[in-house]
């Protein structure tokens, strides 16, 4: 992965030394430096991107990811507001973060459930008593959102959004509140899912240690080929005394665990789930949650449930790079590859890990 990643690098250099002002290959050597983990260097070939065509907003928005990976976030969200220029725009004005005073707002999801669910949060800073909140999410989250008391109006894609005086994508909302580090709002839990209303499994009341997994997201993500794994890697958690585990696992790696001879050990509850309220009501009846970089873990940290968090040596840019925990989910822990590519040292601090959790 390092080889292919350096041979990309190496080529960008060389369509940019034929083509100086080629503000694409600039993009496409930050992105590749990114990948490496040169950080510095990705941030300066995105700049003289910008620099050669001020306007291009995947520039604008790649040396956001760059800075946000860095933990500049304050950087980082005004050069992500540049996604805007490449989306429609609504008929009513775009809200700036100017008091309300009672005007109806709509906040709309406008990326994966990953970020719906870790950006909702900040419907609770919209706190004029007065303002409508109106709030348009994925299908699959409508009944796992009714539990915000703020939200006035849930909609989804397909149903008719009302009227609104202003509007505002879900992921502005940390530019508008000027969020840095210190400033997250990380209290949790922050989503409350009714067990009774809407539960599809009950786990018995034994006393062993209750484990979730996920190992799969969705595959059309971009970065699928690196936060993804193979089943298997579990496999060597499974002979840790006084642990069980469920799959949390739903779309088509769900299947997965058919195919090996431990099926019989991973109860499969994701075969039950058709919404996030469902899998809500699953994670909370556990002790713990083992998850690549999916909803599932963002989920599990919304509802302040611990969760152990696999990541990638270059992880999407909301982890950051060099630590452990999550400032946006305090009930997190993150564990990274050392190398491009290396699980096994990742699953050997997870054994060690639960070996000593289930014996506490």
């Amino acid at each position: 992965e390092q080889g292919r990643l350096e041979e990309s690098v190496q080529a960008y250099q060389k369509a940019i030394q034929i083509q100086p002002d080629y503000a694409e290959a600039h993009i496409n050597l930050g992105v590749a430096l990114r990948e490496q983990g040169r950080l510095e260097e990705s941030v300066q070939a995105h700049q003289k991107a910008i620099q050669i065509q001020p306007d291009y907003a995947e520039a604008h928005i790649n040396l956001a990811i760059t800075f946000l990976l860095q933990g500049q976030l304050t950087a980082g969200w005004k050069e992500f507001e540049w996604r805007r220029y490449r989306k429609r725009d609504f008929k009513r004005p775009l809200w700036d973060g100017t008091p309300l005073n009672g005007k109806s707002i709509l906040v709309y999801a406008e990326q994966g459930f990953g970020d719906t669910i870790q950006f909702v949060r900040y419907i609770d800073l919209l706190s004029d008593t007065n303002t409508i909140i109106i709030v348009a999410c994925q299908p699959e989250l409508k009944s796992l959102f009714k539990s915000i008391d703020r939200i006035d109006i849930l909609v989804t894609k397909g149903e008719d959004i009302p009227d609104s005086d202003v509007h505002v994508p879900l992921l502005s909302l940390p530019y508008i509140f000027n969020t840095n580090l210190d400033t997250i709002p990380a209290r949790i839990p922050y989503l409350y899912p009714n067990l009774k209303a809407d539960s599809v499994c009950n786990l018995d009341g034994n006393h062993r240690l209750k484990v979730g997994i996920s190992w799969a997201g969705r595959p059309t993500h971009v970065n699928d080929h690196n936060r993804s794994i193979d089943l298997k890697w579990f496999e060597c958690l499974l002979d840790i005394r006084n642990c069980e585990f469920f799959s949390l696992q739903v779309g088509v790696r769900r299947d997965d665990v058919k195919q090996y001879r431990y099926h019989h050990i991973i109860k499969d509850l994701g075969k039950q789930f058709t919404n996030f309220h469902h899998t809500a009501s699953a994670i909370l009846q556990l002790d713990l949650v083992i998850s690549v970089d999916t909803a599932v873990a963002h989920l599990a940290g919304a509802l302040g449930k611990e969760v152990w968090t696999l990541l990638p040596f270059v992880p999407d840019w909301r982890w950051m790079l060099d630590r452990s925990d999550s400032p946006w989910y305090p009930s997190m822990t993150l564990f990274r590859q050392k190398e491009t590519g290396d699980w096994s040292t990742v699953f050997q601090q997870i054994k060690l890990a639960l070996t000593q959790y289930s014996q506490s």
